[in-house]
């Protein structure tokens, strides 16, 4: 008997959802994952690989799976129900100030991101940016599902649409507050999606004068907070004067006025760790020799990656801040060499050395590529579409082309005042910045990078045979910056990727994170007498030759004790020898 109620009550439960017209009910479900399904595969076509194009196309799939089903579902109903005609059963819902108000939730991150970089945006641009995106998100956001609510309820369709599209526009903060880099954490942004997706429902349950004093409260508080957050731009100018170097020389002249040329070829490792990963460079350093070079053996930085080394070098101080600023002409050495009469040149293979700079902090005398606030507009739209502010983005509005050609003007300037030149190639290149590399990706990620040292090698060799023909009399240093980080999880490593500990770390992890290339082209053979044991030291020995004062070098070179050793979990280097890890107490190269 009870087997019989049961099925009983399931004939008269499917009787009942049979009478029900159910047709709004599949509708309104399928247009909610179609829009998304129709927005995801648009973002996936559309975006270049990153972390939300990668985000996009893994929502389009599920979006997809789902609307498949409710389309099946739909069509099993009808069969069922016997309602095969398809009737258009809703009138266009009209538009309201409550709809437009909830674009200000996406808005808000672009408010933040827009804030964030007034250093390099305009007044004009940033407005540009901010109607750009307030226009795109209106018309994807509530217009277009107006326009659907003839065949589902716009609410729903709002809420989907703008739930996406926050999710999007809020990724490149996620990814940079979770360390990501190409790739995010699909749990954590399907998370971020739901909350999104909760907090715009419950406007339904709110009256909509309330739901638009809320969202013009939460976008004004978070637009006034990122305001007073702001911090003032640092001076420069005379600040660089403070450092040692610039009181030591104050008063005294250059007496050789060579060309300086500092070549800096990105994370170019040295031989010995070229070796460790399978690469044998013995044809690029015999080429080097027989051109005159003196390459350096068992070098390393003070500082790593890019920023905290340079502006180390560019000052001569172990304890600087790093500082973009440094890099576009505005460290001590550069400022020394301009008050002797030097043109401060930078030659870069993207604008990334610049960005986030105002002009006042640009002061090199000639920079390629041209610091322009549209240059930066375009980054940050393209950072924010990509939903990550990181090398990715940033490295690919400069023709290499375009670089080599400037960079060898530069090499061969026939200018009336001596030049320093800093130049910054894209090769060889490092591993993943952010949360660095998985194990399973090491032997993808060194093979590209030993590709590419066959780049630099090219490259350097076009570099001095432009030299040898133009600017024989110059100092012309090739270098690294720091180490590759291709070991272990490279850059996850100091993120805790991989779980690893101190005592994990050998000799190879430490020169894969402090130990660079180095080759120096003196003008007399006689000037090869410095004792340069790291990257640092390249400039006291510089000064100290163009001065002719070789106490000069031993006044400027620094403590050769490492820095930034959170990079290494605390395993440091000092006078060449590891302090910590593995191989404690022993050198950090062992072929000198």
């Amino acid at each position: 008997m009870s087997g019989f109620s049961i099925f009983n009550r399931l004939d008269l439960i499917l009787k009942r959802m049979i009478q029900r017209n159910l047709s709004g009910f599949w509708m309104n479900a399928l247009t909610f994952s179609g829009i998304i399904a129709l927005y995801s595969f648009i973002c996936q076509i559309a975006l270049p690989s990153s972390i939300n194009s990668v985000f996009a196309s893994f929502m389009f799939k599920i979006s997809l799976i789902i609307s498949l089903f409710f389309i099946f579902s739909y069509i099993v109903w009808k069969i069922i129900s016997r309602r095969m005609a398809f009737t258009l059963e809703k009138n266009f819902e009209k538009f309201s100030l409550s709809d437009f108000a909830l674009i200000l939730i996406p808005m808000t991150p672009i408010a933040q991101y827009i804030l964030s970089n007034q250093e390099s945006l305009t007044a004009l641009n940033s407005l540009i940016i901010f109607l750009l995106f307030a226009i795109s998100i209106a018309v994807l956001g509530i217009i277009i599902p107006v326009l659907l609510s003839r065949i589902a309820s716009k609410q729903l369709i709002i809420t989907a649409s703008l739930g996406f599209l926050s999710t999007l526009m809020l990724m490149a903060y996620v990814s940079a507050s979770r360390g990501w880099d190409r790739k995010g954490d699909i749990g954590i942004q399907l998370l971020v999606m739901l909350i999104l997706l909760i907090v715009l429902s419950l406007r339904k349950l709110i009256p909509s004068k309330i739901t638009v004093l809320a969202v013009v409260a939460f976008f004004a508080a978070n637009t006034v907070s990122g305001v007073l957050s702001k911090k003032p731009s640092e001076e420069t100018g005379e600040a660089n004067t403070k450092f040692q170097v610039s009181s030591l020389l104050q008063n005294k002249e250059i007496k050789r006025k060579n060309d300086v040329l500092l070549i800096i070829f990105e994370s170019y490792a040295d031989f010995e760790t070229l070796e460790y990963y399978g690469y044998d460079n013995t044809d690029q350093i015999n080429f080097l020799k027989d051109s005159g070079f003196n390459v350096y053996k068992g070098i390393y930085s003070l500082g790593a990656p890019t920023e905290q080394s340079l502006s180390k070098l560019f000052n001569i101080d172990r304890e600087v801040y790093r500082h973009k600023r440094y890099l576009a002409g505005g460290g001590a050495v550069q400022a020394l060499f301009r008050k002797n009469g030097y043109k401060t040149y930078s030659v870069y293979h993207s604008s990334w050395y610049l960005r986030g700079l105002p002009l006042s902090q640009i002061e090199s005398d000639y920079c390629f590529p041209l610091p322009q606030g549209v240059m930066d507009s375009k980054v940050l739209v393209k950072a924010v579409l990509m939903g990550e502010f990181t090398d990715t983005v940033s490295f690919e509005d400069v023709k290499y082309e375009s670089f080599l050609e400037e960079k060898n003007k530069a090499i061969g300037r026939n200018s009336g005042n001596p030049v320093m030149l800093y130049s910054h190639s894209c090769y060889p290149g490092h591993g993943p910045s952010g949360q660095g590399l998985t194990e399973e990706d090491q032997s993808k990620e060194r093979e590209g990078y030993l590709g590419r040292i066959n780049n630099a090698n090219e490259e350097m060799r076009l570099n001095v045979e432009e030299i040898l023909k133009k600017n024989p009399d110059a100092i012309v240093i090739f270098a690294g910056d720091h180490g590759p980080f291709m070991t272990k999880t490279g850059y996850g490593l100091s993120r805790g990727r991989g779980n690893y500990k101190a005592s994990d770390l050998d000799r190879y992890d430490i020169q894969d994170r402090f130990g660079m290339f180095l080759a120096i082209r003196w003008p007399e053979k006689t000037a090869d007498q410095y004792d340069i044991k790291i990257f640092q030291d390249v400039f006291p020995a510089v000064l100290s030759y163009l001065y002719d004062d070789k106490s000069i070098f031993d006044a400027l070179r620094l403590k050769r004790i490492t820095k930034d050793n959170h990079r290494t979990l605390g395993v440091y280097v000092e006078d060449g020898i590891i302090h910590g890890g593995k191989d404690d107490g022993q050198k950090l190269y062992i072929l000198e």
